[in-house]
């Protein structure tokens, strides 16, 4: 992980390269070849459940510790431009060990512990991103915090705590927001020497009713994407300067 909140590419991805747009595809694009039936019931299950990890970004869900009010999580805008997987989309990010994911302790910017931070993540860690197609709205439209189910995974949490989430984004002078689900990213961790798996990890792509695995295993795309991580296969989440 190059830093707490490094940029993340391919599976996780920050910021905007050129102008959003509706994607062309409502849900992940299956792969030949890319759908593993083994992981189809674990993957099925996390599209159930991964309400309850909480979004990444939802300051509400610890004790404040910085000098103004917590933030509820944000939609962002995936900087991938191919629509037929989770490019031109918003997005946002869930995981079931939130201070494994973000690479440090509870009320620090960053961890001193440099072994922590490049330390594999632990065997059962789970990241979800949920896509969404975005739609183009009227700038002065109000961006209201809107609550999920409440999040009860993770360290940082006590049961029944917030899930607040604004499915706004702006972009230059436009404002967009989160329409229409589009489907879910899956990246979970078992043994590193598990058969066919990348060192562990599985990829899956799930429909955006939480019904169908279009995707599942050594899914290529995601893989040569991961490959390059600092960070056993995660990249972690661009720090947005909220």
């Amino acid at each position: 992980m190059r830093s707490v909140f490094s940029c993340v590419s391919c599976f996780i991805v920050c910021g905007v390269v050129g102008p959003p747009m509706v994607c062309r595809s409502a849900e992940p694009a299956p792969e030949a070849a890319s759908l593993d039936k083994q992981f189809v019931e674990q993957l099925l299950k996390i599209a159930k459940e991964y309400p309850s990890y909480g979004r990444v970004d939802d300051e509400f869900r610890w004790a404040p510790w910085l000098c103004r009010s917590p933030e509820p999580s944000h939609a962002r805008f995936s900087s991938s431009d191919d629509g037929t997987t989770h490019g031109r989309k918003l997005y946002f990010v869930f995981a079931k060990d939130r201070e494994e994911y973000l690479g440090r302790k509870p009320n620090t910017i960053e961890s001193s512990d440099a072994a922590k931070q490049n330390a594999p993540h632990p065997v059962g860690q789970t990241i979800v991103k949920e896509s969404w197609a975005p739609e183009k709205v009227a700038t002065d439209t109000p961006r209201k915090p809107q609550f999920g189910p409440p999040s009860t995974a993770g360290k940082l949490l006590e049961p029944g705590g917030s899930n607040q989430y604004v499915p706004f984004a702006k972009h230059g002078e436009d404002l967009y927001r989160a329409k229409d689900k589009a489907g879910l990213f899956i990246i979970y961790k078992l043994a590193e020497d598990t058969p066919d798996t990348d060192r562990g990890w599985v990829y899956g792509t799930v429909s955006a009713d939480g019904k169908t695995v279009t995707a599942a295993g050594k899914v290529q795309s995601c893989i040569q994407c991961h490959e390059k991580a600092s960070r056993d296969r995660l990249f972690g989440m661009k720090y947005d300067g909220l």
